[in-house]
């Protein structure tokens, strides 16, 4: 009798130890899929993405954030609702940024290369911008990124998230 106790008591420790391992790895590796997901670029490689769709969210940006903290196959999307002129700055960055101006379908309509990082927030005057662009969405990657360098004007971003793009438009409307 005791050794069957043993026996049920290791298998339970066993049992509960793999469900809290098997749950600790799901809320690792989940994302919230309001936030981030995937493109994939013509060439095949994949980028992961975070939204930007609070205007909180697109007001930060990758301000602040260094190099070590967003890797080079890592992007940036500032998801709109409508197609407008687009003009970015780059406060408080801390590397150059490719620019990629996007059409609804997430098509790219233009690039402004290597925007230079500025380290900061004072003298406004001096805080390099992009050309403005008329457009619906502004996705930013690492100028140092190879996947960034392979992208260009007419190159099709194709959507890989867990929700559609509409359902991020209603996320955004309720974020309003």
């Amino acid at each position: 009798m005791k050794i069957l106790t043993q026996f049920k008591i290791k298998h339970r420790y066993f049992f509960f130890l793999s469900l809290f391992l098997s749950l600790s790895c799901v809320s690792k590796n989940s994302t919230d899929p309001y936030k981030e997901g995937i493109f994939a670029t013509p060439n095949g490689d994949e980028i992961k993405v975070t939204l930007a769709l609070s205007e909180s969210d697109q007001q930060r940006g990758l301000s602040g954030l260094r190099p070590s903290d967003f890797s080079k196959d890592q992007g940036m999307l500032f998801y709109s609702l409508e197609d407008d002129l687009r003009s970015f700055w780059m406060p408080d960055t801390y590397f150059d940024l490719d620019i990629f101006f996007l059409d609804k379908d997430f098509k790219i309509i233009d690039v402004d290369r290597k925007v230079p990082h500025y380290i900061g927030k004072e003298f406004p005057e001096r805080i390099p911008r992009t050309r403005t662009v008329y457009a619906r969405h502004v996705f930013e990657m690492r100028a140092d990124s190879e996947i960034a360098k392979n992208l260009k004007v007419n190159d099709q971003l194709i959507w890989k998230f867990q929700v559609s793009p509409t359902q991020i438009e209603s996320k955004i409307r309720q974020l309003q």
